[in-house]
């Protein structure tokens, strides 16, 4: 019988509920693909992360709480998260914005758009942590997959730009290209190590990880890359 979970993602703004939330579930199954997650809420997220959790109690049996790093070092935004009293709690920190991790398939790019004749040119998984502004970059990626649209058409391709968005995301079937990453594997880490199931799977895998181990530092590794 498969495992059951519900979890809440707080994040600053109903966007990033649709980029990160299938960032989230495949990151879930990839960990544990027994589990069935059968509910997930949001909350949005205003002022500090102290402050919000003063006044607001998760639902889930997890909480994932969103923190773009912005332009500050990956280590300073996950501080952040050290006056928090949630468990578990699982912080999700993209460098520098959560287009970030969208940013890496050009076919899931095109097929949002509903076009494949015009293939469009993604930046490599180890630039994407230096791009500027992640959100215009994903943005001219989708124009030009849309054939660059102009005049009506350009106007009604930039009112469904936040939908075209999230349908990158909800298009592409595998994220691990992102876990040469820092940031995400900060994230990957966290969930490893605080997911409510880790003692049942540690026992199916004879206390071996599911797949952690052979492949990203701990924790305390990651953070000190990110210091470098």
């Amino acid at each position: 019988m498969s495992r059951q979970l519900t979890y809440c993602l707080v994040a600053h703004g109903g966007t990033d509920r649709g980029l990160l939330e299938p960032i989230i579930d495949w990151s879930i199954q990839r960990l544990d693909p027994d589990v069935q997650i059968d509910g997930r809420s949001f909350a949005k997220r205003r002022g500090s992360l102290e402050a919000f959790f003063k006044k607001y109690d998760p639902d889930g049996m997890m909480t994932f709480v969103h923190r773009d790093a912005e332009g500050l070092p990956l280590t300073e935004r996950l501080e952040e998260f050290g006056v928090l009293d949630l468990s578990p709690m699982v912080p999700v920190v993209p460098v520098r914005m959560s287009e970030a991790w969208i940013l890496f398939d050009k076919d899931a790019i095109s097929e949002a758009v509903g076009h494949t004749i015009h293939p469009v040119s993604v930046p490599s998984v180890p630039r994407l942590e230096g791009i500027s502004d992640p959100k215009a970059h994903l943005d001219d990626l989708l124009r030009r997959a849309a054939g660059s649209p102009t005049g009506r058409r350009l106007k009604r391709f930039n009112r469904e730009l936040v939908n075209l968005r999230i349908e990158v995301a909800r298009r592409i079937r595998d994220f691990s290209p992102l876990d040469g990453l820092p940031a995400f594997q900060a994230f990957q880490n966290t969930l490893e190590e605080r997911y409510v199931y880790r003692s049942q799977i540690e026992r199916q895998s004879g206390g071996r990880h599911a797949y952690r181990s052979q492949r990203c530092p701990n924790t305390h590794q990651v953070l000190a890359l990110a210091r470098q």
